[in-house]
């Protein structure tokens, strides 16, 4: 029962943080939101940067399973195959509602320099995740520049998800995400030779 309390915290935490911002955001109103007393939250966080934490690890989490429930491809697949692959399941993560929140949040944590300071080693761990997720791929590809090509590419994907993000959703084709998701694909096959 306990962990399912802790766990309602966190979503709570996830939805509060993403659409309010964590300086903006109460214990309170996070024990109001998960329908939890102050002193469970307290009982499993010791304050509101140990809760900030939870919810990056438990961010790390969802998206670990999400990658881990893309089609598996053999070892010897080739660069191609793993890089549409890889921006595939990228793109997919930003067009999921319960992740958009997750790139809300990412972005509000990145833009806060106090933030920023609280989760430096996690978003640092998830940055070079993401750096050797491309640099595995593209060591493969005897045109690719890893140094140059991957930062890139994270910045690239990074700006697209923040215009997603505040794209005006009342307009029926307010972001083309998926049309854009095929350009940019198309666009690294073409740059890199694949």
């Amino acid at each position: 029962m306990k962990a399912d309390k802790k766990q309602q915290t966190i979503q709570a935490a996830i939805e509060l943080f993403a659409t309010q911002g964590y300086e903006n955001t109460s214990i309170a109103q996070i024990c109001q939101h998960a329908h939890v007393s102050k002193g469970l939250v307290f009982h499993h966080f010791k304050n509101k940067e140990d809760l900030l934490r939870a919810v990056f690890l438990r961010m790390a989490e969802i998206i670990t399973e999400v990658g881990e429930c893309a089609a598996p491809l053999s070892d010897d697949a080739s660069a191609k195959a793993r890089f549409i692959q890889l921006v595939d399941q990228i793109f997919l993560s930003m067009a999921d509602e319960e992740q958009k929140l997750f790139y809300q949040l990412d972005y509000q944590v990145k833009c806060q320099p106090t933030t920023r300071l609280m989760l430096k080693d996690l978003l640092d761990a998830r940055y070079d995740l993401m750096l050797a997720s491309f640099n595995t791929i593209l060591c493969d590809v005897p045109v690719a520049n890893c140094e140059i090509d991957t930062p890139l590419l994270i910045a690239e994907i990074d700006g697209i998800a923040l215009n997603y993000l505040f794209a005006d959703e009342s307009a029926s084709d307010a972001y083309p995400l998926e049309a854009m998701k095929e350009r940019f694909i198309n666009k690294y096959l073409l740059l890199l030779n694949l």
